[in-house]
């Protein structure tokens, strides 16, 4: 059974913070890479995409728990630029400001398509 949390707050940040010790925390091993993928498929403001406080306090719970590397990635839809997607909606500042490691993005990278045993298609 999941354990979640909720809190409501005008505070982002201080709400994300509750949220995550009212569930327990984030489960995430001590010198962990994280990957974090907001949702960005394309630069419609919230909330058709990740709000950067959201970012932010995400970034900052899961450096709570010691990772060796925080990594903000994402793909946008085909026909978008995934880095100016990013930008536009302040994801990309966000993560800057809050000390992500790296930010990546999918546009260019190789797919691999994999299917995992057991898989019905």
């Amino acid at each position: 059974m999941a354990v979640i949390g909720l809190s409501r707050n005008k505070d982002t940040l201080e709400s994300i913070r509750v949220a995550v010790e009212l569930a327990g925390g984030l489960g995430i091993k001590k010198g962990s890479t994280v990957l974090i993928r907001p949702n960005a498929n394309t630069a419609d403001p919230p909330p058709g995409s990740t709000n950067p406080e959201i970012l932010k306090g995400a970034i900052r719970e899961a450096r709570k728990c010691n990772p060796i590397k925080i990594i903000v990635a994402e793909k946008s839809m085909t026909t978008l630029d995934t880095e100016m997607v990013l930008r536009k909606l302040g994801l990309w500042q966000a993560a800057e400001a809050e000390g992500a490691n790296e930010i990546l993005t999918f546009d260019h990278m190789k797919r691999y398509h994999m299917k995992p045993d057991g898989a019905s298609s």
